[in-house]
C-alpha cells in the first residue's frame, strides 16, 4: 500500500502519499477521506504529505478529489505538506472548477500541526 488514511484527532484526517501512487489507491484514499468527512457532525482539517515527492496520477487525483472530499461540505481546510509543481496543478485546478480556495502549503508537519492548534479547540495533535 503507497498511501494511508487516518483520522488522527478529532479535527484532523491524515493522508500520507509514498513515492509511487497508484491509481486505484489515489481513488480509494479520496473515498476513505470522503466517508470520514461525511460521517462527522463538523468540517476536519485533511493534512496531506508529499514530501516523498510522489508521482502524481492527475487524472485520478483529480476525479477522486473533486467528486469526493474537495466537494464535501465538512472540508475544514486542506493543508498539504511538501510542494512539487503537479500538486499545485491539481490544487488550482480544483480551486477553479468548485470556486473554493480551501488549501494551505506548508514545509513541514510541526508547521502545519502549529496551524490546526492555533485554528481549533484541540490542544493536541498526533
Amino acid at each position: 500500500m503507497t498511501t494511508f488514511v487516518e483520522r488522527i484527532n478529532p479535527d484532523v484526517i491524515k493522508m500520507t502519499l509514498a513515492n509511487c501512487v497508484d491509481d486505484q489507491e489515489v481513488l480509494q484514499s479520496f473515498k476513505s477521506v470522503n466517508d470520514i468527512l461525511s460521517s462527522v457532525q463538523h468540517p476536519l482539517f485533511v493534512m496531506t504529505d508529499i514530501r516523498s515527492n510522489p508521482k502524481i496520477a492527475i487524472t485520478s487525483t483529480l476525479t477522486g478529489a473533486l467528486f469526493g472530499p474537495y466537494s464535501n461540505p465538512n472540508l475544514r481546510e486542506w493543508l498539504i505538506i511538501g510542494s512539487n509543481s503537479t500538486a499545485h496543478f491539481i490544487e488550482r485546478t480544483l480551486a477553479a472548477a468548485t470556486g473554493r480556495k480551501v488549501t494551505r502549503w506548508f514545509k513541514d508537519e510541526n508547521e502545519a500541526n502549529n496551524y490546526i492548534m492555533r485554528n481549533t479547540q484541540h490542544a493536541s495533535v498526533a
